[in-house]
């Protein structure tokens, strides 16, 4: 039952990530991505079939699912508020993505600028999908929430 609960709101959060981040990243970096990859269309495949979309879905599950099982193995030795502790464990997770999306940036002949609005982009998703799991967790987990340390001034 508790792989079910987990589940659940790995799948919420995937969810709110494209409804909520989705319009505003629309309107804010996907225009730069976008073009970037115009730019340089020996790059990056633009042409994307439903398999293509499958397993980016996919890869964008497993990176939400392992930032979510660090947070509950990691809850009970952070104080801390469930949001507090959701933003300082995603916040790991985002340099931990940044760091090997700069990797990339620097040994690689791709475009650097694409490397830097992504990284940039990185920070609003994770920083939402911090923010509903640190509201989410409790309610979703339920009796199988990870209890934190008490929460002196964190």
């Amino acid at each position: 039952m508790k792989v079910i609960h987990f589940l659940a709101l790995v799948i919420l959060l995937n969810v709110l990530r494209y409804l909520v981040g989705g319009p505003i990243e629309a309107v804010t970096f996907l225009p730069h991505l976008f073009g970037e990859m115009e730019k340089y269309p020996t790059y990056f495949a633009t042409e994307f079939t439903a398999v293509d979309w499958m397993t980016s879905y996919f890869y964008n599950f497993m990176m939400w699912l392992a930032a979510v099982w660090i947070f509950h193995l990691l809850r009970p030795a952070l104080r801390g508020t469930d949001l507090r502790v959701s933003l300082k464990v995603f916040s790991l997770m985002w340099l931990f993505f940044a760091s090997v999306s700069a990797v990339y940036m620097n040994h690689y002949s791709h475009p650097k600028m694409f490397y830097i609005v992504n990284i940039a982009d990185s920070l609003l998703v994770f920083g939402l999908v911090a923010l509903a799991n640190g509201l989410l967790y409790r309610w979703v987990m339920g009796r199988y929430a990870a209890s934190g340390a008490p929460s002196a001034a964190a």
